[in-house]
């Protein structure tokens, strides 16, 4: 028998049966509508919410530890007061579904919307307390109207265009990418190398909002984790500087012509040592000056191969670097200089302007290629103890145009051979920047300027599941956009994708006539990317079932911005820089006030397989929810999830912390059967307690303190350490005090406490403990989270160490409020023999902590 029945022979305990506990719980909660959203005014409001998930299959353990950590905390946001909103949808379309459909031989939507119910049916069985009445799925006609809708707004303001330029395809997807999506020079999803190809392509102005964007992550800062705020403030990436005209030089590479080639530099200082000009493969400037040239089979050679490499790889400062000659020169502004222009293959056409000065003095990939291409390498910048300082440092005209080093030199120090701007101090944000820009732009040579990294966002997908763009292309009207009052534009349900049918080729979606002059025209066949609809709907959320509007002004300014969002690191950069944007824009448009939508932002880790592996189907190597809830139950799911690692840190799954978990889950259970015989609910009187009353209520009132900010940190690991230390203390109290002998208010508090602090955590065995044992009407969901005391967390009496010259020798416990006399007298008592024939020299106390006595 367990020693916590030693005195209870009488009373027999109820098996803890997670099954049947479960399956009853989450049957009275659906019937009750128990986690429908109050919307109570009168309440303070929070807004917890993980991050949109795709329905690719069941829910794995990445999922499960998401859902977990937010359904723990909306479920003790409610106990604390708040109105909560806890809703939950799925971002439906994509390519998977589509993929899935033709591999399947089905349709997307047939394929999406069974997964969906799998994933509903599993988040039922965990226990979660979404509000149910409120999901949607993107790929409902319902929900991507209203961002066919969203699509229309933003292009009568002004930041919708269509454009021609280079974009990266993917070969394995067959699609273009975003920016964005393009990580670490593959794609996001398939890990292709993109290409470059010139394509029509619909985008959405991003960069007008890209200061504010940038701006406004100070508003997150201490809500959001740093890293995620400096990986948007690196991609939005802010670089001042200025504009410089060139002017290109005739064939004869002397004489001037009116072509004016402007260059983004952040360093105009270095802008004497120009060697040479660069143009990126990509530009059609140069396909335009080699045309017909002697040069032009090797410029197309060049421009080949650099399409089959990705951008990163192309600006590796590690890589070979690859030009082509063009024939022609520019004019350097500030000395009158010829400099060749170049084709190099780690020049970008999105970077700046698409053309680069050469300063190979001060810039190593610059002077690799200026090695290994024969080209000057003339000093302009160097250190006061540099001897070629000395030599040029009253030369203001390029006497020495190449130098024989190994490596660039570090662009910072003093200006030489630099006209009337030899001597001043060089580097970024000096006074030899600053002093230039100013003669550029009296001379009309140039100016100061900003550049952002940040490029517009590329939403045309060239696939069939995903939101149609709402345009029609007329050849007399051009482009135009849908009627409202024709939305949504939707998607046939029809299509044979495995026979390789797309909304291109299919006639009956694309005909149609122009809203403006009648004729006949073609629809837009670009679907957008999947982000624009996961940019804006935790907005829908606050507003699901409105049929005149994406959401009402009310509902939003009730629940915006969300308070606690929850999600995955690799949505630091797409989604959230999306949403963000999409917020300011709706912001501008008078639909909401909320200048940011996500107010507080958890990035959980991710759960690995026992060998440190990420978890993944194609390594067969996932861990199924299922496989812990049969044998456990749910519950003991959830509790091993939060109480493994802190919930931003990574695991591995371990086996055995689950069965820890399931081992405490069913100790606890007992322990509050035990403490349910002859208890009553009441007010605790600590003045009429035993020496073990005491002692248990000190550590409940300690402990609960502990785990009710470690749940306000969010720091669950912590939280459920501290009740394991009340329902220790409690163990101990049932084995040693028999039920007689038992204060009954202290026992129902304690149990009350142990329910109710872990009933975000484990609801089902909670609901089950607060009816069944201790008689409570309803789910202790609607019950308050308890109030502890932080004076009867005190503790009468404290151990302290005794250490003898630094080292501890012992311990001694004593009275809190003890002198320090009567400290240090019980110190030296605690380690008498240690102290024999030694004399005493000094004894300090640090008081609650520690008490050193030096004796030799």
């Amino acid at each position: 028998m367990c020693d916590d029945a030693k005195k209870t022979d009488a009373f027999e305990v109820p098996a803890y049966d997670a099954e049947a506990i479960e399956t009853k719980w989450q049957a009275r909660w659906e019937a009750e509508e128990l986690y429908k959203t109050d919307e109570d005014p009168s309440k303070p409001k929070k807004y917890v919410l993980e991050m949109f998930p795709y329905p690719s299959g069941d829910l794995h353990m990445g999922h499960a530890r998401n859902y977990t950590i937010g359904d723990a905390m909306a479920r003790q946001a409610r106990m604390r007061g708040f109105d909560v909103l806890h809703p939950i949808g799925f971002d439906a379309f994509g390519l998977p579904a589509e993929n899935a459909a033709i591999k399947h031989n089905t349709q997307a939507s047939v394929w999406t919307h069974k997964n969906i119910e799998q994933a509903v049916k599993t988040m039922h069985r965990m226990g979660f307390s979404y509000d149910y009445d409120r999901m949607f799925n993107t790929c409902d006609p319902e929900y991507y109207k209203w961002g066919q809708w969203i699509f229309l707004k933003m292009w009568e303001k002004g930041l919708v265009y269509r454009d021609t330029s280079p974009v990266n395809w993917c070969p394995g997807c067959q699609t273009v990418l975003a920016n964005e999506q393009v990580v670490d020079g593959k794609c996001w999803r398939c890990g292709s190398i993109p290409e470059k190809r010139p394509l029509s392509q619909w985008y959405f102005k991003i960069t007008d909002y890209a200061q504010e964007l940038l701006d406004d992550l100070k508003l997150l800062e201490g809500k959001w984790p740093e890293r995620v705020r400096a990986m948007q403030s690196n991609w939005i990436g802010r670089s001042e500087g200025a504009e410089i005209d060139f002017t290109l030089a005739d064939v004869d590479g002397v004489t001037p012509t009116d072509t004016k080639i402007t260059v983004f530099t952040t360093r105009p200082d270095t802008l004497f040592g120009v060697s040479f000009f660069l143009l990126p493969p990509e530009s059609p400037l140069a396909a335009e000056l080699v045309a017909g040239t002697e040069y032009e089979p090797a410029f197309l050679e060049l421009k080949a191969a650099a399409e089959k490499v990705s951008s990163v790889d192309r600006q590796g400062s590690e890589r070979e670097k690859h030009g082509v000659f063009t024939g022609r020169y520019v004019i350097n502004p500030v000395n009158g200089r010829p400099a060749p222009i170049w084709v190099a293959d780690y020049v970008l056409m999105d970077y700046g302007t698409g053309a680069v000065m050469g300063v190979p003095c001060g810039d190593q990939r610059d002077f690799d290629f200026a090695k290994k291409y024969g080209l000057e390498i003339a000093p302009i910048i160097c250190e006061k103890d540099d001897p070629l300082y000395e030599e040029l440092k009253d030369e203001r005209e390029l006497r020495v145009t190449s130098v024989d080093w190994d490596h660039a030199m570090v662009a910072e120090g003093y200006l030489v051979q630099s006209g009337p701007f030899t001597g001043m101090k060089g580097g970024k944000h000096s006074e030899a920047v600053d002093a230039i820009i100013k003669w550029l732009g009296e001379k009309g040579l140039g100016r100061k300027t900003v550049q952002f990294r940040l490029r517009d966002w590329l939403i045309s997908r060239q696939r069939y599941w995903g939101n149609p763009i709402p345009m029609i292309h007329c050849d007399c009207c051009g482009d135009v956009p849908v009627p409202y009052e024709d939305l949504p534009v939707t998607l046939p349900d029809n299509l044979d994708l495995g026979a390789g049918d797309t909304l291109a080729e299919y006639a009956p979606f694309y005909e149609t006539t122009c809203p403006k002059c009648g004729r006949p025209a073609k629809r837009i066949t670009d679907t957008m990317d999947t982000f624009t609809c996961s940019s804006w709907y935790y907005l829908r959320y606050c507003d699901p079932h409105n049929t005149e509007l994406p959401f009402s002004k009310e509902a939003v300014d009730r629940w915006m911005p969300v308070d606690n969002y929850i999600g995955g690191i690799e949505h630091a950069i797409l989604h959230l820089l999306y949403s963000r944007f999409f917020t300011k824009v709706l912001r501008d448009l008078g639909m909401i006030d909320c200048d940011e939508p996500f107010e507080n932002l958890l990035c959980q880790g991710m759960v690995k397989d026992a060998n440190g592996d990420t978890m993944s189907k194609s390594k067969g190597n996932v861990v199924p929810p299922s496989s812990v809830i049969e044998p456990y139950g749910a519950d003991t799911m959830r509790l091993a999830i939060l109480f493994i690692a802190p919930p931003e840190k990574d695991f591995n799954w371990d086996e055995e912390a689950v069965a820890g978990a399931n081992r405490f889950i069913k100790r606890a259970w007992r322990v509050v059967w035990l403490l349910s015989q002859g208890a009553a609910a009441g007010a605790v009187d600590a003045g009429t307690l035993d020496a073990a009353g005491k002692e248990l209520w000190r550590v409940t009132n300690a402990m609960g303190l502990k785990c009710t900010v470690d749940f306000d940190r969010c720091q669950f690991n912590t939280a459920i350490s501290a009740v394991m230390e009340i329902t220790n203390a409690a163990s101990k109290y049932v084995n040693d005090v028999p039920v007689e002998q038992r204060d009954p208010t202290l026992s129902f508090a304690v149990a009350s406490a142990i329910v109710r602090t872990l009933s975000p955590i484990c609801p089902h065995w909670a609901d089950e403990l607060w009816t069944a044992a201790l008689h409570q009407e309803g789910s202790v969901y609607n019950a308050a989270w308890p109030e502890f005391d932080e004076s009867a967390a005190a503790s009468d009496e404290v151990e302290i160490a005794v250490q003898i010259k630094g080292k501890v020798r012992g311990h001694v416990t004593i009275a809190a409020d003890a002198t320090d006399d009567e400290v240090a007298a019980a110190a030296q008592a605690a380690v008498a023999e240690q102290l024999a024939g030694k004399e005493i020299k000094k004894v300090i106390v640090i008081k609650g902590r520690l008490v050193n006595i030096v004796a030799i």
